[in-house]
């Protein structure tokens, strides 16, 4: 019985060294979660000035797609723009050998999906810092209410459930958050992909 109290002992001892680490991470999560929602409103509004009327396939149809000049890319969204110059460049190095093409719009997709992981990430660990902020306190209470200790007992909770609220509250902001620019991401390979496919058509035609 002994080394199995001394053995709970430990884990609850082990826990009081885990609660300073995750309220720190709680604290990273707030700070996450509001630059998340503050790069997600000025993506919102760049996407809305940059694309405005723009059309993808109406641009298509006004010209060349490899030999469009510069009024014609500074219409392109940013993305689009960048994968085409990098496809002149690539082209005009003699560098584009076969598949060439393929690699550059997966290295795009990449690239794009990339920006998904921190809002993922987030929504996840959120929650269960939030949580593990719940039940390490909890501990402590319990302990507090066996001593008779009500008053410690009671700032013990408030922190337990003050965890819990913030917690849940950067995930619910990381999986909104999440929702909005996968729509985004979605819109920006399908254009991607819908570009190369022309580009391809046109080297096809010029061999």
């Amino acid at each position: 019985m002994n080394f199995l109290g001394t053995l709970e002992n430990g884990l609850f001892a082990l826990s009081q060294v885990l609660r300073l680490p995750v309220i720190v991470l709680l604290w990273v999560c707030v700070a996450a979660a509001l630059f998340m929602a503050g790069s997600c409103v000025a993506e919102f509004l760049a996407r809305r000035r940059e694309r405005g009327l723009f059309d993808l396939k109406e641009w298509i149809q006004s010209g060349s797609t490899l030999a469009a000049d510069a009024k014609r890319l500074a219409v392109l969204p940013a993305p689009l723009r960048t994968m085409l110059r990098e496809v002149n460049d690539q082209r005009e190095k003699e560098a584009f050998l076969d598949g060439g093409l393929e690699h550059i719009v997966l290295e795009r997709e990449e690239q794009v999906r990339r920006s998904l992981a921190g809002s993922r990430l987030l929504a996840k660990v959120g929650p269960s810092l939030g949580l593990l902020g719940t039940l390490i306190p909890m501990g402590t209470a319990l302990a507090s209410l066996t001593a008779g200790n009500l008053d410690a007992m009671a700032g013990q909770m408030v922190v337990a459930f003050t965890t819990t609220i913030v917690g849940l509250s950067a995930g619910t902001v990381a999986f909104v958050i999440q929702l909005v620019r996968h729509g985004w991401v979605n819109e920006t390979i399908r254009e991607q992909r819908f570009l190369a496919e022309r580009i391809a058509g046109e080297m096809e035609r010029e061999d």
